[in-house]
């Protein structure tokens, strides 16, 4: 796997330094002011973290597990299918829980420049005219559902790993 890390290291490291914001007007002039623009720029605002991230834990993996693994005659495929993905797996969700609040702001940002609909939009239109008692219940609902997929988060990593839900 040294081979997949030195590939593409540069190429994610070189990635995560772009500003996602700096290239929202790209995306908008590519994909357009829909929806396929928004999630583009969540995509590639939070998947290069998410990809270090798993990078580093990867890294901090005990090396007696991988040894076992030849011990037992794996070979480099079934190493990485079967170990280091099983345990990368929840470490992934919780990259991805750390990640949402990054998310969330890419959103808001995209609908509050170049949007008709959404809560970002709605924030920021309200904004004008200083309508606090609009924009507090806004600003909620954003915090609810954040809440609500980081609840979402945990509870899956806890049913689909107990082994290491116990750890956190």
């Amino acid at each position: 796997m040294p081979y997949v890390r030195t590939t593409f290291n540069g190429f994610v490291a070189v990635i995560a330094m772009i500003p996602p914001l700096a290239i929202l007007p790209i995306l908008f002039i590519i994909f357009g002011l829909g929806e396929t623009s928004k999630v583009a720029l969540i995509v590639i605002g939070v998947a290069p973290v998410v990809m270090r991230d798993m990078i580093l834990r990867v890294d901090e993996m005990p090396r007696e597990l991988m040894v076992k693994a030849q011990t037992l005659g794996a070979s480099t495929w079934q190493i990485a299918l079967r170990v280091v993905v099983p345990q990368m797996m929840p470490r992934l969700i919780d990259s991805v829980r750390l990640s949402l609040c990054s998310a969330w702001l890419f959103l808001i940002a995209a609908e509050a420049i170049a949007s008709q609909s959404g809560l970002g939009y709605r924030i920021f239109l309200l904004r004008r005219y200083l309508a606090m008692d609009t924009i507090l219940p806004y600003v909620a609902w954003i915090t609810l559902l954040a809440f609500a997929l980081d609840f979402g988060l945990r509870r899956l990593q806890h049913k689909a790993f107990p082994w290491f839900a116990g750890r956190a």
